[in-house]
This record gives C-alpha cells, sequence and structure tokens, in this order.
C-alpha cells in the first residue's frame, strides 16, 4: 500500500448505505431507516490501536458501535442525557469523548479517534451534543467573541480557542486564564528540575454551559512544540456542585461535580482565588436556580 493509500484508510468516511458497512453491524439496522453514518477506522496511537467504530446519528441519540473482531458492543446515548463532551487534537490526531446516560440507564463513556482531517465529519454530532439556545445576531455573536480580545497579549492561542468555542445564542458570563505553573523539583546528584503542575488552560463560563480549555504546547522533549488543544463542553444544568480550595504549594483547586458520578478538577495559581470565588457563587445560583425547577 503506497503511503497517499495508508493515509487515506486513516480517514474517517461517511457510509452511503447499509450494503457499506461490515456484515458484523447490520443487525443493528434491521427495521429502522439507515441513518447518518460515519466509519472510524482503527488507528496505531502510541498507546496501542484503537478499535474500529461505526457513528450513527438517529432516534434523538449518538449510537456508537465497536466492533472488536466478529463482535459489536453498542452504545446509544439520547442527545438530552449527555453530560460532558470533551474533544481532544494534537496535530493529526484527535478524539471526541462523549460522556452520559445511555438508552439502557447505564452511566457510560466511548472515545472515538480519528484523523483529524476528518474532523468536518463530527461536526453534525457536535452541533447535537452542545444544542444552540436561541440563536443571537451576528452582532451580538462578535460581542461575546470580543470579550475574549484582551487575552491577545497574555496568550494569543487561547484566546482564539476561546472565541471559537462558543456557540451561537449563548452569553459569556467569565473568562479566567490560568498560564502555566511549574514547581522545582531538586534530583539526584543536585540537579534542579521544574515539574509541570498545570499547562495553560481557560475556563469560560456561558449562559449555557461551562468550557474549559486546556492547551497542549509541548511534547516529550522542552524544546518540541506541538499543536492542539482539550475542550471540555460542560451543560450547566449537570453541574451539581462547584467549590475551590487551597492544596498547599501556593495553588488553589476548582472541583466540579457532574451529574451522575464524575468529578472535574483544574488547578489555578494562589492568585486567582477572587476569580474563582466568582465563578464557583455564579455556579452555585445556577446549581440552586435548577434545583428549584427540578
Amino acid at each position: 500500500m503506497t503511503g497517499a493509500r495508508q493515509t487515506m484508510a486513516a480517514w474517517t468516511k461517511v457510509v452511503d448505505s447499509l450494503e457499506d458497512v461490515h456484515p458484523a453491524y447490520k443487525s443493528f439496522f434491521e427495521g429502522r431507516k439507515f441513518p447518518f453514518t460515519l466509519l472510524a477506522p482503527s488507528l496505531a496511537k502510541p498507546k496501542g490501536k484503537t478499535t474500529e467504530k461505526l457513528i450513527c446519528d438517529m432516534d434523538d441519540a449518538i449510537h456508537i458501535l465497536e466492533r472488536k473482531g466478529g463482535q459489536v458492543v453498542a452504545k446509544s446515548y439520547p442527545y438530552r442525557d449527555i453530560c460532558t463532551v470533551e474533544v481532544g487534537s494534537i496535530l493529526l490526531s484527535s478524539w471526541l469523548t462523549v460522556s452520559g446516560i445511555t438508552s439502557t440507564g447505564e452511566t457510560s463513556a466511548s472515545t472515538i479517534d480519528f484523523n483529524t482531517s476528518s474532523f468536518r465529519h463530527y461536526e453534525i454530532f457536535l452541533k447535537k451534543l452542545r444544542p444552540s439556545p436561541n440563536e443571537n445576531g451576528e452582532g451580538q455573536s462578535k460581542a461575546e467573541q470580543d470579550k475574549f480580545d484582551y487575552l491577545s497579549a497574555l496568550n494569543f492561542k487561547l484566546m482564539n480557542y476561546g472565541r471559537s468555542s462558543l456557540i451561537g445564542g449563548e452569553t459569556v458570563r467569565q473568562v479566567i486564564l490560568q498560564s502555566e505553573i511549574k514547581k522545582p523539583v531538586w534530583a539526584a546528584l543536585g540537579d534542579l528540575f521544574q515539574r509541570l503542575v498545570t499547562p495553560p488552560h481557560l475556563t469560560v463560563l456561558t449562559s449555557h454551559e461551562l468550557i474549559l480549555i486546556e492547551d497542549i504546547g509541548r511534547g516529550r522533549k522542552a524544546h518540541e512544540s506541538q499543536y492542539g488543544g482539550i475542550w471540555q463542553y460542560i451543560p450547566l444544568q449537570r453541574i451539581q456542585s462547584a467549590t475551590w480550595s487551597e492544596t498547599g504549594d501556593d495553588c488553589l483547586t476548582l472541583s466540579l461535580t457532574v451529574a451522575p458520578h464524575q468529578t472535574i478538577e483544574k488547578i489555578f495559581s494562589a492568585g486567582a482565588q477572587a476569580e474563582l470565588r466568582q465563578c464557583c457563587v455564579q455556579l452555585q445560583e445556577i446549581i440552586g436556580r435548577n434545583q428549584d425547577f427540578a
């Protein structure tokens, strides 16, 4: 197989009909109109080879079918029961992770690995996983994006990530930028090294969701830069608690409890205390209102 064919074999493909899927999947589609479907091939990753998956948009749910040999494991996540969405991208390697309550009532999470060049195919799912509120006018959307402009001189990359992460209709309530934190570590023979405590990250509280964006700026070696990031999208109605605490070494930890059984933590410098307090107060007010309407 030529290099070009090997590259193309790693791309996610749109499946047009039932005749184009592997026989192991066909029983899943019996009695159903064939939906919009993607085939994510298995990929060679540093941590091992991924499994092939079919991803379908059907019955107001995302269906993820994983093939292991001749066996297929299917998980269906109704869009209304999604708890968190994570999108990651490092150069040509990308992934989408959804967690929530499956159609069988179980708490689960599924990850789809794909080549970054195929990202456009997943946008139909992302639009449903992150449903837009009532659309605002173009001018107001630009006004919300402009709230990130002050980051231009601080972290241009995260500024752009923050601007592009917004969906139409949501209002930015607070933005917290955390720069990279490193701590000195003494090693054998008296050498002094620095331990990475947290990479640069951005916390964006909107009227609709909490967005956590982490920069992936370094490879295994300090001089190796990487282009990419990790985006976590959490619907506000899924957040059950939000607290911050001092963790020593002049660091603070933001702790989020996300329904049904997920804990997310982010580390900040001590100087972010006032911003974290404000963020938690706003989240607790939202949690209180959600409980009143439950």
